[in-house]
This record gives structure tokens, C-alpha cells and sequence, in this order.
């Protein structure tokens, strides 16, 4: 019997395929719309542990899929999704908007990433968990990298420092985003623990990178099913000052999403230059089964 981590492969593979399918005959939605692509790891492993997701892109894969996203899609900075989704249905821009996000805080994301982002004039935001910035250790919550440790070099799993931080926001291409302090599940937690969440994290960004940045949320598990992110969560985010939030639901960005709970789509280390081109378009029907196996476990 074949295990629930290698089920969801097969899935997502399948789903990938039926979206290029479809894809000619699915036109993309008349109205404003951004597809947010959410990446994490991009690393090379070398191997596949089929009980857990290790959530990764190859740094050769995850060129070939921007140098294809920069020719295909216009590709936009989060910061200016709001005011994107905005424009007249008239005036519908003629390549699909693409943002790409990064979750965890991984370093590889400045020493793999980076370099790619900058090759292709590509912005993205960085989403790191504030607790762990620096730690010489596999982050709790990444159940992949505690498991794998010793089977990888460091780089597949360290977190970036502040330096390596500071560097991004350096480049003039990375924006740098709150993805928690801890990591935490948001519907395991009291009223009071997600404020903690979210104000301890907006506090450790500015004092580290000024008190001026502009402040961008990604919830961890960042679900409404099952329903991770309680009502509790987004008040908190929206008091402490942040000027929108990510979440993991499927979907395309448009003018009625709630900017305190934007959909996102998953990019995944199997993504060809087609099934990417169909995301951007919102060819996303393929990918509701495999969603369904999502689950609070990271790498579950």
C-alpha cells in the first residue's frame, strides 16, 4: 500500500498535467487577478523520503521556472497587489500577474534563490519566522529537516541570519515579510498567544531592519480547511499594524479577496514551465483533490 505522503506526489503530478490540458481551453478570469506562487526550500537533496514533504525546489528546476515566469507573466512585488487588483476590467494587463512569496525563512533562499531572483529582475517577499532567524539548528516546526539533517548539508535546512536578511532587503528586490515569531498553529493557540505572534514578530523586523518597514503576514498553516487560521488570528495581524496577509487557500488574487487572507497557489519542485504558465492563468480546478490532503503536519 502505497503511503499518503506518495498518494499527494501522484495527485499533484496528475493535477499538473490536466492543467496544461486544459489550459488552452480555460481562459484566463476577465477580471484583475494575481496568482501568489508560495515556494519554501530550494535546495538540491538528491532524495525523495516518502514519508514526509520536504516542501523543495531544486535551485535548476526553480530557474527554469522563473526564466519561463518572467517571459510568460508579468511578475510583481506583493506590496503592489492591492492597488493591481484595482484597475478597470478595461484595462486588464496583457500577460497574467505573477507575485512570488518564499515561506520559513530558509538561508537558501539568499544563497539559491536570490541570485536567480536577481538575474531575472524578479521580486519577491521573504517570509521569515522571527524566533529562529539565525538558529544553527533545523527549526522545530520542520519536521523534513529534523528528520534529514545528517543526510543533507546545512544549507538545505539552516535559517538566515540577519545579515543574510539585511542582504535582501539590500538587493532592492526582496520584501520582507512576518511569517510568525514561532510557528505556530494559529487554532491551537489562545487570543492572547496569536497578539504574541504576530506583535512579537512585527517588533524583532523593525527593530532589526527600521522602524519604517512595511509590515506583510504569512500565517503558518495558513488554512481555512481545516480551519488553522482562526478569526482571532487575522484580528491580531490586522492591530498589529500589517498591511496585508497570505494564506495557503487555493486560489487566484482579486479585487473581493480579503487583504488580510490572500490566496495562494503552491509551486512544487515537479513544475514545468507549462504547468506554471497554466497557474499563473488560474487553470487550478486539477489541484482541489490534492488540496484535500492537506494537513496541520508540516512535511504530513
Amino acid at each position: 500500500m502505497i503511503s499518503r505522503m506518495t498518494a499527494k506526489r501522484i495527485l499533484k503530478r496528475t493535477a499538473g498535467v490536466a492543467s496544461t490540458w486544459l489550459h488552452p481551453f480555460v481562459g484566463r478570469p476577465d477580471r484583475p487577478s494575481v496568482c501568489i506562487l508560495a515556494y519554501h526550500r530550494v535546495s538540491d537533496i538528491g532524495f525523495v523520503d516518502p514519508r514526509l514533504d520536504n516542501w523543495n525546489v531544486t535551485p535548476a528546476m526553480f530557474e527554469k521556472q522563473i526564466a519561463s515566469l518572467a517571459r510568460f507573466a508579468e511578475i510583481i512585488p506583493v506590496p503592489e497587489i492591492p492597488s493591481r487588483l484595482g484597475i478597470a476590467p478595461a484595462a486588464k494587463p496583457s500577460k497574467p500577474l505573477v507575485s512570488l512569496t518564499f515561506d520559513d525563512g530558509f538561508a537558501n533562499f539568499v544563497t539559491e534563490a536570490l541570485p536567480v531572483l536577481r538575474r531575472y529582475r524578479a521580486p519577491a517577499t521573504f517570509s521569515v519566522v522571527t524566533k529562529y532567524v539565525g538558529s544553527q539548528e533545523p527549526m522545530p516546526f520542520d519536521r523534513w529537516s529534523r528528520q534529514n539533517r545528517h543526510r543533507v548539508p546545512s544549507s538545505a535546512w539552516r535559517a538566515a541570519t540577519w545579515n543574510e536578511i539585511e542582504q535582501c532587503v539590500g538587493s532592492g528586490l526582496v520584501t520582507i515579510s512576518s511569517h510568525s515569531h514561532e510557528h505556530r498553529i494559529g487554532s491551537e493557540c489562545t487570543a492572547e498567544e496569536l497578539r504574541a505572534e504576530a506583535e512579537s514578530s512585527r517588533e524583532l523586523l523593525r527593530s532589526r531592519l527600521g522602524r519604517d518597514l512595511p509590515l506583510y503576514y504569512a500565517y503558518p498553516y495558513g488554512s481555512s480547511r481545516p480551519a488553522l487560521v482562526p478569526a482571532e488570528y487575522v484580528v491580531a495581524v490586522k492591530r498589529a499594524g500589517y498591511q496585508l496577509a497570505l494564506s495557503t487557500d487555493l486560489g487566484l488574487a482579486e479585487a473581493h479577496s480579503d487583504p488580510f487572507f490572500l490566496p495562494r497557489v503552491e509551486a512544487f519542485g515537479f513544475d514545468s514551465a507549462a504547468v506554471l504558465r497554466a497557474k499563473a492563468d488560474g487553470v487550478l480546478g486539477p489541484y482541489i483533490v490534492p488540496d484535500w490532503f492537506r494537513s496541520a503536519q508540516r512535511g504530513a
